[in-house]
């Protein structure tokens, strides 16, 4: 349901107790709300740049239940946060993400949306880890290029199986998941829902990624009687100012990823309002 709430206070101390992912997602369905991830975890605000810990922290502050970030993996191994192949757009730096070392990387500071220069530096998923544990927030992984497994186990590492989910786009991939960890939550396309369906896979865990655009109320009717919550994105209508949050609330979507973030909250409300552990 839209809340008629503002905001409310987060407990923004170390380690705040969060219910796991599946049960969150659970919450949403169950109380018909909506959920906000922030998309590339910031570049949303003059100051903050995306892939971000300023970003992840900011996207707590406004109440947003999740932070989506973006993978990669350097020339020496590490994982590190970052959309594009390249630095160009959005780092101080330049060329290719991979042929660089973290140390190398470290040397550049990330700039806004606007091209200035911002106080971040490029993080590792290891430090976004702590900073999303800090600030009571839950992350969605896109892994452009990192093995599912090697992500699954790197949360498992880090204490953050249980509010982590992993963005994948076949069924492979999420079995390859589900068989590591039963904790961690997966975003699936249900392109091809009999697959999906006829799958081994377990339903709790499963987001069904809709993608751009609002799903049918047929398939929608359909995920809800399976338990299975959906995400989808209105990019292009947030940017041009033409997105109607109330008929995304009508059709019961439980995430919207979003790229105006503050005024999806305004609307649906901070998640802990709907959502608290007991």
């Amino acid at each position: 349901m839209i809340a008629g709430v503002s905001a409310i206070i987060l407990g923004l101390q170390a380690g705040p107790v969060l219910m796991p992912v599946a049960d969150l997602l659970d919450c949403a369905r169950e109380a018909d709300a909506t959920l906000v991830a922030v998309h590339r975890a910031g570049g949303f605000a003059p100051g903050i740049a995306e892939n971000s810990i300023s970003g992840i922290r900011r996207a707590a502050e406004m109440g947003a239940a999740f932070a989506e970030i973006d993978l990669r993996v350097t020339a020496d191994g590490e994982i590190v946060l970052m959309h594009d192949a390249t630095l160009e757009r959005t780092t101080t730096g330049r060329g290719e993400v991979s042929d660089h070392t973290l140390a190398e990387l470290r040397q550049y500071f990330l700039e806004d949306s606007g091209g200035r220069r911002t106080i971040d530096r490029i993080p590792t998923l290891s430090e976004a880890f702590a900073a999303a544990e800090a600030v009571g927030l839950y992350l969605e992984l896109d892994l452009k290029g990192v093995a599912p497994e090697n992500a699954t186990q790197l949360a498992i590492e880090a204490s953050m199986a249980n509010r982590v989910l992993i963005i994948v786009h076949n069924v492979e991939d999420a079995a390859i998941i589900q068989s590591v960890s039963a904790d961690i939550g997966i975003s699936l396309p249900f392109t091809d829902r009999d697959v999906v369906l006829n799958s081994e896979l377990d339903f709790g865990s499963l987001l069904a990624w809709a993608g751009y655009g609002i799903p049918d109320a047929r398939t929608e009717a359909f995920l809800t009687g399976q338990q299975i919550e959906t995400a989808m994105h209105d990019f292009p209508g947030e940017a041009n100012g033409r997105i109607d949050y109330a008929f995304i609330d009508q059709m019961h979507v439980e995430v919207l990823a979003s790229d105006n973030p503050e005024a999806a909250v305004a609307v649906f409300g901070p998640y802990r309002a709907y959502c608290r552990p007991n």
